[in-house]
């Protein structure tokens, strides 16, 4: 398969893929701050490899150990969200924590490059910014059947998730399993997020900015169904463009990473979103 057709299926995929953890988590979690990079899971993802990678540099490994090791914890990392998170102010609680241990792996990540670059190892600084600039058949795989099994998951719980959306009440009502359903999207999200990390790097924040954009501009007199499929597929397409002026258009030479837009547009639509719940509640306060 040519390079660069591999390139724009692997950026589209991905896109799609963040679009739809994005709803997922936000559908589960009824908030729309929700998203696997506020969660804390790209920090998690990052911190995994940079772990695994010191290990497996230190023993002489091969490096591809670190990706099929990761999804049993990430699978058990998704369990445990499911088990802690039940009430809108432990999901609030958890935004925070997962944005600020975000911090703490920057910190951790700046700190680790730096022991590498002194001691002349090598290290997998691209991780930190995603980009598509090393996609290969086993890539692609890799995220087409990450792909594959989100469609087969929502196919499974397409009525539940449906049925979830129209409240809790209703929801309780229609008899809907919310441990069982919550179970399917944590896990499924997880270890979406850890696929994509490993195989490409963090795009931080599009996993929040994606959903919105769905659900604000083109879908927005559909329902879920036009969120999660037609939404995300042009969220991916979205991310393949930018993607593909990234390979055209180098900066001196230097090829710039889309996931550096990604955060860049993430991190100002958080600020934007952050700004206007906090304007509508000041709004909402009765003046004495």
């Amino acid at each position: 398969m040519d390079y660069l057709i591999m390139r724009l299926c692997c950026s589209f995929l991905c896109g799609v893929v963040l679009s739809q953890c994005g709803s997922l988590i936000q559908t589960g979690t009824r908030n729309i701050l929700s998203s696997p990079s506020t969660f804390g899971l790209d920090g998690f993802a990052i911190l995994w490899i940079l772990f695994l990678h010191s290990i497996s540099l230190w023993l002489g490994a091969d490096s591809q150990w670190v990706f099929w090791a990761g999804i049993p914890v990430f699978y058990g990392l998704g369990f445990l969200y499911t088990r802690f998170i039940h009430t809108s102010s432990q999901i609030e609680k958890s935004i925070f924590l997962g944005i600020a241990f975000n911090l703490v792996v920057a910190t951790i990540f700046s700190l680790w490059q730096f022991l590498f670059m002194a001691f002349n190892k090598p290290f997998p600084s691209e991780v930190w910014f995603g980009h598509f600039r090393f996609v290969n058949i086993q890539i692609f795989l890799q995220i087409f059947a990450t792909e594959l099994l989100l469609l087969l998951g929502l196919k499974f719980f397409w009525k539940d998730l449906r049925a979830f959306t129209l409240g809790p009440v209703i929801s309780r009502q229609l008899q809907v399993k919310d441990n069982n359903l919550l179970s399917f999207i944590f896990i499924s999200v997880s270890l979406a997020t850890y696929m994509v990390v490993c195989s490409f790097g963090a795009f931080a924040f599009l996993g929040l900015v994606f959903p919105l954009i769905a659900r604000k501009l083109w879908f927005k007199s559909f329902d879920l169904k036009g969120e999660i499929l037609l939404g995300s597929a042009l969220n991916g397409l979205f991310l393949m463009t930018v993607d593909y002026l990234c390979y055209e258009f180098p900066f001196y030479g230097a090829e710039i990473p889309v996931g550096l837009f990604a955060t860049g547009m993430g991190a100002v639509s958080l600020v934007f979103i952050l700004w206007k719940s906090t304007y509508r509640e000041f709004l909402a306060k009765p003046k004495k």
